[in-house]
């Protein structure tokens, strides 16, 4: 074995496990949450209100405005052993056209590793910086009374010692009603279900290979205008990673959300992940016509996991 294998095995054995402590699986960066609103709410995807590229693109023709931007940085906990601090950035931003088509595009960043590097004889070479990034595109479309369908696909860079790239896609479908009532009370809907993270295998050379984290998740949303000022809102999901085949893993999670004359929000929930990797969800959120500031914390409940700040700011015009 060379070194520049060894190097590579070692390299990809300490970000993989980095990675497995940020979200339970292989390349997060694929499937951690962008949007601060939904991960105070136990990670709920479903519950999307901004960053539908990566929740529900589906989402945004219920939103009745024809653009949408986001930004957004997540920060996790420093992870023993490594020196810097994980980071997932993102950026996307959506146009609705013809009524009932969407376009999206977004950009994803993850990285601020960095870890040491030794040849065979224990040496030390040079410093390492892992680092994933993404260039991802979405479209929906409302195919009438309520549903709609979507897709979206990445392209997908991954540096650790030596260089992969490749591709994955998503595909999912939704319903929303705008118009029930519970207990005499306005409310809307939403149900979503997805498959996501497919594609094949990324390939770093000398025989290291990483597998997409791929998964079906399923969840839904509701809220509820309980007075002329109030609104509450309840919202589920679950994911189910059934790639890589020799680590799978289930996170489920729920939350709650008060809202305030549509303009300030807390929420609170919890997200059940296996392997130790369950988190206490909470935050909070400003809204003023069309822009929104929110930001989450999510605190991890055994030592496996890893607790990280999720922080959000979008517009809608």
């Amino acid at each position: 074995m060379n070194s520049k294998h060894i190097i590579l095995t070692a390299c990809t054995a300490l970000l993989c496990a980095v990675q497995a402590h940020a979200q339970g699986q292989n390349l997060p960066i694929l499937t951690a949450s962008t949007d601060a609103r939904t991960a105070a709410m136990g990670n709920v995807s479903a519950a999307a209100e901004g960053m539908y590229l990566y929740n529900s693109p589906a989402a945004f023709f219920a939103a009745d405005r024809k653009f949408t931007a986001d930004a957004s940085a997540s920060l996790y906990e420093k992870a023993e052993g490594t020196d810097g601090t994980f980071g997932l950035y993102t950026a996307a931003v959506g146009w609705q056209f013809a009524r009932h088509h969407a376009a999206f595009a977004g950009f994803r960043y993850a990285g601020g590793l960095k870890f040491k590097g030794y040849d065979m004889l224990g040496e030390p070479t040079k410093d390492y910086k892992p680092y994933d990034w993404t260039i991802d595109m979405g479209y929906a479309c409302m195919i009438g009374k309520g549903f709609a369908a979507y897709a979206t696909g990445s392209v997908l860079f991954s540096h650790l010692s030596k260089n992969a790239a490749g591709g994955a896609f998503t595909v999912g479908a939704s319903y929303q009603n705008s118009s029930v009532t519970v207990a005499r009370k306005s409310a809307r809907l939403m149900v979503d279900a997805k498959v996501g993270a497919i594609g094949p295998r990324l390939d770093y050379g000398n025989g290291s290979k990483t597998s997409m984290p791929t998964y079906a998740a399923v969840g839904g949303a509701l809220s509820v205008d309980v007075a002329d000022r109030h609104q509450v809102a309840a919202a589920l999901s679950s994911r189910y990673f059934f790639q890589p085949s020799d680590y799978t893993a289930l996170m489920a999670g729920g939350g709650l959300e008060y809202t305030y004359d549509k303009m300030v929000s807390v929420r609170a929930g919890y997200e059940y992940g296996s392997h130790d990797l369950s988190h206490v969800t909470m935050g909070a959120g400003f809204r003023y016509h069309g822009l929104r500031l929110n930001g989450a914390y999510l605190l991890k409940t055994a030592d496996a996991g890893s607790s990280y700040c999720t922080f959000g700011i979008g517009y809608d015009f």
